[in-house]
């Protein structure tokens, strides 16, 4: 255990330990802009002695955001961004920031027709008249490439650390990785070959833009997790991809947010809550009616993902960070043991900031987060947190 808590580098950057907090999604935001809360609740994790945590869903433009209210990357929010970014460090800490673009999933009524890889119905914006999206053109690629790329030189220039390009969960990125949403007969769609390489082109372009010696990592899907979906294999050859672009580190994922939300999450899943936070009558009823059929149970257990993610150590040599069930000391040592370089936890940080110290401290060998995912609820309330 004591070999986790060693300091070690990734690229250039000197890291205290090889702990991670994942992007989560926080909600903690006026108006789109990061509030007080959000720089609270990362200075509570530099304080509990992760030595790197990342902002969650960073949209790169007012298109990429999945909702009208949530934070894109421009003047106004990197400056609320930069003092949280001293004041981590003033914590003790290091920070980066997921960067990303919602494609398709969106219910943002400030755009007239969200983009997409190629025109799929878009069952989270349909009742908010969305029904369908664009498929998009080489004139859409060029500036979500460009809008990638300078927003990482901004974050860079505000003091962060790092950035993570989301790749997964079903955002654009992913949306082009995926056969199940990628139908494009160009050169962007059909084999793993051709649906990675506008993700690549993104990745290159935001490494050219910030220099070889700051950090560049890309949160990537295992598996999509339902069928005709993005696979182990098409992993594997991403993830080759990606190390020989040098990639700074993969954190490793998994799930399609309109189709597997709870692929990732495992456990329960909270749909009362969920029916509550609907955004309209229409919405609530929806989820009432067809959440119990169409959200899909996932069991917890573990270190759900560790027997995938082997698959992806056995095949790239670049540093990777395990995610996924991370919730005690045995199963730390589990992932050490796995060859893993770093170790990304969500929930039991939600739960406990200072999970980690009393980890060290021998305090307590396990996490007492429940898998409730009540926080799920909380992010559109008034920002995530534990309820119990």
């Amino acid at each position: 255990m004591e070999r986790a808590f060693k300091s070690c580098r990734l690229d250039a950057l000197s890291l205290k330990n090889s702990f991670i907090k994942t992007a989560t999604f926080e909600g903690m935001y006026d108006d789109g802009l990061p509030n007080q809360k959000l720089l609270n609740h990362f200075v509570a994790l530099a304080k509990g002695d992760v030595a790197l945590s990342t902002i969650s869903y960073g949209a790169v433009s007012p298109e990429g955001r999945t909702f009208k209210y949530q934070m894109y990357i421009h003047d106004e929010s990197v400056q609320k961004l930069s003092e949280i970014a001293r004041e981590v460090h003033t914590a003790g800490g290091k920070i980066s920031i997921q960067l990303t673009h919602c494609g398709f999933f969106s219910k943002n009524t400030e755009i007239k027709k969200p983009l997409a890889p190629s025109r799929v119905f878009n069952a989270y914006g349909f009742l908010s008249g969305l029904a369908f999206s664009k498929s998009m053109s080489s004139e859409d690629m060029k500036k979500i490439k460009d809008d990638f790329a300078n927003a990482a030189l901004k974050l860079k220039n505000a003091g962060f650390d790092a950035v993570e390009i989301h790749m997964g969960h079903g955002y654009l990125l992913s949306q082009f990785l995926s056969p199940w949403s990628n139908k494009r007969k160009d050169q962007y769609g059909g084999s793993i070959a051709n649906r990675a390489r506008f993700p690549l082109e993104v990745f290159k372009n935001v490494k050219e833009k910030v220099g070889e010696d700051f950090p560049v990592l890309v949160k990537l899907n295992l598996s999509d997790g339902f069928k005709n979906g993005f696979t182990l294999e098409d992993c594997k050859y991403v993830a080759s991809l990606l190390e020989k672009n040098a990639c700074s580190a993969i954190v490793l994922s998994g799930g399609f947010t309109s189709k597997t939300p709870f692929y990732l999450m495992r456990g329960a899943i909270p749909l009362k809550g969920m029916i509550k936070n609907g955004s309209s009558f229409g919405e609530k009823i929806t989820m009432a009616l067809f959440g119990p059929l169409i959200i899909k149970k996932y069991p917890f257990k573990p270190n759900f993902f560790l027997d995938q993610a082997k698959e992806i150590r056995k095949t790239v040599g670049l540093p990777l960070v395990y995610l996924g069930g991370v919730d005690s000391k045995e199963g730390i040592e589990e992932i050490l043991d796995a060859g893993f370089d770093f170790i990304a936890i969500g929930r039991p940080l939600i739960h406990d900031p200072n999970f980690l110290i009393k980890l060290e401290r021998n305090e307590i060998t396990r996490s007492g987060c429940t898998r409730c995912n009540e926080c799920v609820v909380e992010m559109d309330r008034s920002g995530v947190r534990c309820v119990i």
